[in-house]
């Protein structure tokens, strides 16, 4: 029997293999299959949506093969130029090709710079027309070529490339409308396109542009139940052979906030103790990796910080409530302890918030309610997404808090050095 090791079977950081989920959408058809179906459809863009850290990458890069991506950031993206440049990068195409034949031999000669190799022939037949000088050498003659937009769409037409465009939404509205022209156009052509987004957020492409409608696939991924958590965990303990028991399992689920990647970083944690350090498989020990695991997230601690501090101005005069251990928060403060409270969820409204403040409240002490409590939310949106603009974290909409970022959540909930420094 093969022994598995603990880094091939829980994999956090990278594509799972043993244990993958191919997860099905209310249909019964696997996400993956309605991808494949997607692609094979040409003319269509295709739309995946789901929340952060849901799979969305995982699933495209189980479908599409390594040497058919080319990936880009909406991020990344703040002008026209960003977009193509990254697009030749990616491609390895370079400024200028040189284009070498006989003079016996017709112009779609061989490319002889730069670029992946392994489609450098089928460039060479897409640029007849694109040549901007030429030199000969006896019966030799080599033509220069200058890469540019037409070049870059030929070369992910005639090379069969899947464009993946992430975070599509974070692009500046003007170059949304040019894309969203441009992928309209070239789709017709046999482009193919995947864009990724948020849930609120995938039809932004079609809003820029009405004529995409009827001509984009959506798959929207929906957030994982619990029973496709607890396979993650099955399928890898059993490998490991680590007998972890209902109960285990069941709450390293409820910690990983619905997201496969907490869920495969906690099992990692917790399987490495065991194996590796000898401990014993009880409760504390999943306790001890959820400790580990927020290690990993210490990132947050600057931007957490800023959070329980509030704004400057107004720090001063801000009202200390007195809480059930008899220590003392701000309003910031208390704000950010009722979302570490059990349970773990990734949406409030402000009763329900307003509800858990009071669950940490002294008796006699009243929580922050109406515009003070959505101003204070408000204002912790407002901090969170200054300190990290590219990472989707708090959404404050129509009374209701959305916890966009499941990493967020696991780190209020069990990093303690935030909460000491929060509370006096």
């Amino acid at each position: 029997m093969k022994k598995y090791h603990v880094a091939e079977v829980f994999r956090p950081n990278t594509m799972p293999s043993y244990t993958y989920i191919n997860r099905q959408e209310k249909r019964g058809t696997t996400y993956e299959t309605k991808l494949k179906r997607a692609l094979q459809k040409v003319g269509s863009l295709i739309a995946i949506s789901g929340g952060s850290k849901t799979g969305k990458t995982v699933l495209y890069r189980k479908v599409v093969p390594e040497d058919k991506l080319v990936e880009l950031s909406g991020a990344q993206i703040h002008s026209v130029e960003d977009f193509w440049q990254q697009i030749a990068e990616n491609l390895r195409i370079p400024d200028e090709l040189s284009m070498a034949y006989s003079s016996q031999e017709n112009k779609g000669g061989k490319a002889i710079a730069g670029g992946k190799s392994s489609f450098m022939t089928m460039l060479a037949a897409s640029v007849n027309g694109e040549l901007s000088k030429s030199s000969s050498q006896g019966e030799n003659i080599t033509q220069k070529v200058m890469r540019n937009n037409t070049l870059v769409l030929k070369t992910l037409i005639a090379g069969d490339f899947v464009l993946v465009i992430d975070d599509f939404h974070y692009i500046n509205l003007e170059i949304q409308l040019y894309l969203s022209r441009i992928l309209k156009a070239e789709l017709f052509n046999g482009l193919k396109v995947i864009l990724l987004s948020l849930p609120h957020r995938a039809d932004d492409a079609i809003k820029r542009n009405p004529d995409l409608i009827g001509r984009t696939v959506f798959i929207n991924l929906l957030p994982w139940t619990k029973e496709e958590l607890e396979q993650i965990a099955r399928k890898g303990f059993d490998l490991l052979q680590i007998p972890v028991s209902d109960d285990q399992i069941a709450h390293i689920v409820r910690e990983s906030a619905l997201s496969p990647q907490l869920m495969q970083e906690n099992c990692y944690n917790l399987a490495i103790r065991i194996k590796e350090d000898g401990e014993e498989i009880s409760m504390d020990a999943v306790r001890r990796a959820f400790g580990d695991t927020v290690e990993a997230y210490q990132h947050y601690k600057e931007n957490v910080q800023r959070m329980w501090e509030g704004p400057a101005k107004g720090r001063a005069r801000r009202k200390e409530y007195t809480l059930k251990n008899d220590l003392h928060c701000d309003t910031y403060g208390l704000f950010l302890l009722s979302l570490s409270i059990d349970p773990p969820v990734m949406k409030l409204t402000s009763a329900e918030i307003h509800e858990r403040m009071e669950e940490i409240l002294q008796d006699g002490e009243d929580a922050p309610n109406g515009m003070n409590l959505a101003n204070v939310v408000k204002h912790s949106e407002s901090i969170i997404k200054a300190s990290v603009p590219a990472l989707d974290t708090l959404e404050w909409q129509n009374g209701t808090l959305y916890i966009l970022d499941p990493f967020l959540l696991f780190y209020l909930r069990w990093d303690e050095e935030w909460k000491q420094n929060a509370i006096r």
